[in-house]
């Protein structure tokens, strides 16, 4: 993306933090891999977030939104546009006013983590989140994925999200109106992309604090155990097909260990393709269409990707 010189000065004018130019995304996803960006931006504000999208529109400038980068995989050429980061302004936690005691809609920034959230959670006495518990990343991109683990998924408990659009309008969209499938919202898509998530309202209810504490813990210690440490990687790669799991086919198609370049299938659990050092994204490419084809070939069942391209 060739930016002059006066565009760049306009584009820096309109935000708070300094603006990365050419900059590196491996620092900027848990799989530690992908090359730059034209321009990486921390928004700290929803106005800010609003001339940026209205000034990226008019001149006709590639952007795209990334929370912490835990379920994506970088090209190795990068990205020719601009990445945002949504920043402190867009982490709060509050209840929503005038709701009583035996229940709580919760209102959360889309950059909140889901380790805040949970945690938030299980201070206020408020159950409806816990199944997140140990999932990384954020709630803005957990409402895209429609995140989920031990058969609970975000949009059960959804009962809104804020978006602003490319033409900086924000609204806010009741969950009736929503249509969610298996890691996705199918809307996001329809729409090409082209909104932000800025805040979700979730609904909770009033419950023992030492009973949702304890089942928090439970989950998060059950995924420590199932899941490799210190290698990076994006989580489970592939979607579960319906009836069975990714992991379980993979390895027994005998793919565990299997590696290109720096990618390897994960010994502790199929399901994740690591990066075992100096990984590239072209590695893990290649490792996830020999995964796909030797499981079609075994089960014939053709594996998706969970985690998302950029």
């Amino acid at each position: 993306m060739a930016m002059g010189s006066e565009l760049r000065k306009e584009l820096a004018s309109l935000v708070s933090s300094p603006v990365l130019w050419d900059c590196p995304l491996s620092g900027y996803t848990s799989f530690a891999i992908g090359g730059p960006a034209a321009a990486l931006i921390t928004v700290e504000e929803l106005a800010e977030l609003q001339r940026l999208l209205v000034f990226f529109k008019k001149q006709k400038i590639q952007w795209r939104v990334i929370g912490r980068g835990t379920n994506l995989l970088v090209s190795d050429t990068g990205f020719d546009g601009v990445v945002l980061i949504l920043g402190k302004g867009f982490t709060s936690i509050a209840r929503r006013d005038g709701v009583e005691n035996g229940g709580g809609v919760i209102q959360v920034g889309a950059a909140c983590s889901l380790t805040r959230l949970v945690d938030w959670c299980v201070d206020q006495s408020l159950s409806g989140v816990e199944f997140t518990a140990g999932i990384p990343g954020t709630i803005g991109g957990a409402v895209i994925m429609n995140a989920g683990a031990w058969g609970r998924e975000l949009a059960e408990v959804l009962v809104s999200v804020t978006c602003i659009n490319s033409s900086g309008q924000v609204c806010t969209l009741p969950r009736a109106e929503l249509e969610f499938g298996y890691r996705t919202w199918h809307d996001h898509y329809r729409t090409e992309k082209d909104r932000v998530v800025v805040g979700v309202e979730l609904q909770c209810v009033v419950a023992d604090q030492d009973q949702i504490r304890n089942l928090c813990q439970s989950y998060r210690a059950k995924r420590r155990m199932k899941q490799p440490k210190g290698e990076p990687n994006a989580g489970s790669f592939f979607k579960n097909p319906e009836g069975d799991a990714a992991g379980r086919l993979i390895e027994a198609s005998g793919l565990k260990g299997l590696r290109v370049g720096g990618a390897m299938v994960s010994p502790v659990h199929a399901n994740f393709l690591v990066n075992s050092g100096g990984a590239t994204a072209a590695d893990v490419l290649e490792l996830m269409e020999k995964v796909r084809l030797k499981v079609q070939e075994d089960s014939g069942i053709v594996l998706e990707p969970e985690v998302h391209f950029l």
